[in-house]
């Protein structure tokens, strides 16, 4: 029986050690607007981030720009929400295109009454955004309620 719970509890110290790889290079961005909440009491807040970028050269005449961003969604509604991390944008203050998620955004996660749960999404882009500007981290039904879209402001946030 005893070997049966250490080899349950494998995954979970395997995910422990990656959480903490991670937390490493993320800091709090620069500046944080603080929470962002809709009107059925449901917040997004940017926690953490690490921002990568690679500057222009000949061959690649546009700067690249890698975004792990941690956000926490805290749901105040009365009923269960459901977040889907593969929806999330990420848009550069002046707008432009958004930065790409990757396919393997995570599945979508139900997040019940009262609870609070974070999240990791990563995202790309080409042109459009820079470590030093400010960002938008946009919802975009990201987040839904009864299969309905919870309407929630973009967070916007500084990286460095």
């Amino acid at each position: 029986m005893q070997n049966h719970r250490s080899y349950r509890m494998a995954p979970v110290v395997g995910l422990l050690m990656t959480v903490g790889a991670c937390a490493a290079t993320m800091k709090s961005p620069a500046v944080n607007s603080g929470p962002i909440a809709s009107s059925n009491g449901v917040e997004v807040a940017v926690l953490r981030q690490a921002c990568s970028q690679a500057e222009p050269v000949d061959e690649v005449p546009i700067a690249a720009v890698d975004e792990t961003v941690e956000i926490q969604v805290r749901n105040g509604s009365s009923e269960s929400v459901i977040v889907h991390p593969d929806r999330f944008r990420l848009l550069g203050a002046e707008g432009g295109d958004a930065a790409t998620t990757p396919s393997r955004a995570g599945d979508a996660v139900t997040v019940a009454h009262g609870d609070a749960q974070t999240f990791e999404l990563q995202f790309s882009a080409r042109g459009g955004l820079g470590c030093t500007k400010e960002m938008r981290l946009d919802p975009n039904a990201g987040i839904t309620l009864r299969d309905t879209p919870v309407a929630l402001q973009p967070v916007p946030f500084r990286p460095l």
